[in-house]
Parts: C-alpha cells; structure tokens; sequence
C-alpha cells in the first residue's frame, strides 16, 4: 500500500468513526451535575477513609500482628488488593501502596467500584455503604460490626 493509500484509509478510518459518534450519542461522565457531586463527595470520603485509617500518614502500616499487614493511608490489605486486581488486571501488592497516596485512593476507588453499586445493594448507595464496605469488605454495609467505624467517618466527615 503506498504513502497516498494509506492516508485514504486512515481519513475513512476517522471519518466512519465520527459517524458512529454522531449517530450514538456517547454522554460524558462527568455530564450531569450529580455525577460531579459524586466525584466530589467520594472525594471526600476517601479523605475522611485516610483520617480514620491513618490520620493521614502515607507511610503508615497497620495490622502487624496478622498476616496480611495493613499498607499506606488507606491501610490497604492484599485480600482488597486480589480483588482489584482481579477485577481489572493489574498486578498490584498491598505493600505497593506504603507511601503511595495516589495508588491507595485508586485502588479505594476501584474496590468500592465493584462493591459500593445499586445492584448490589439493592437501593442508592450512601456514604455510610461506601465505608462499612471498605472497612468490613464486600458485605461490610450489612455487618454490625462496621457501624462503630461508620460513627468514625461520619464523624470527620461532619468537621469537614
């Protein structure tokens, strides 16, 4: 194929493409105003998560008498970290998030993108669902042993 054919292809290439974004309107995540609210309340959850977790100490590591330590602000355990990765394959380690924020809130953020949905639940997930799940895992929003934690973010989330 020469020089000329090759950019006839790439410009019918673009050109079917833009057809079918016209014809398939796409809507932007962020395109309503409640989908912005709930990237700045989960925002803000996951800062009162890491004051709860940490007092915000990135490098902080919990859980030293079991097994699976707890890593970063987050206090990230492996078994969270199986379940990210096996949800959108990466191949990340609890101890990748000691000392790394931005790695620990995406990965908050992911565990709660599987677990923290309508569908599981079974109504509008709240922030209350959010932290009980990440504290007490995927069934955490039915256990009553997460309640005492949910007083705990609640409770930052109300100074802030």
């Amino acid at each position: 194929m020469n020089k000329g054919n090759k950019q006839i292809v790439i410009l019918v290439f673009w050109a079917f493409v833009s057809l079918l974004c016209a014809t398939f309107t796409v809507t932007p995540i962020f395109a309503t105003e409640q989908a912005k609210r709930e990237v700045v309340n989960i925002d803000r959850l996951i800062s009162a998560l890491i004051q709860v977790e940490s007092q915000g100490d990135d490098n902080a590591i919990g859980d030293v008498e079991l097994t699976c330590k707890a890593y970063g602000c987050l206090q990230i355990r492996q078994p969270c970290v199986e379940d990210v990765n096996r949800a959108f394959g990466t191949k990340y380690s609890a101890q990748d998030c000691l000392g790394n924020r931005t790695l620990s809130i995406e990965i908050c953020e992911k565990y709660l993108s599987l677990y923290a949905t309508k569908k599981r639940i079974g109504r509008e997930v709240t922030d209350e669902d959010r932290s009980r799940i990440w504290n007490g895992g995927p069934k955490g929003f039915k256990k009553a042993s997460t309640v005492q934690y949910w007083k705990k973010v609640e409770n930052v989330l109300k100074k802030n």
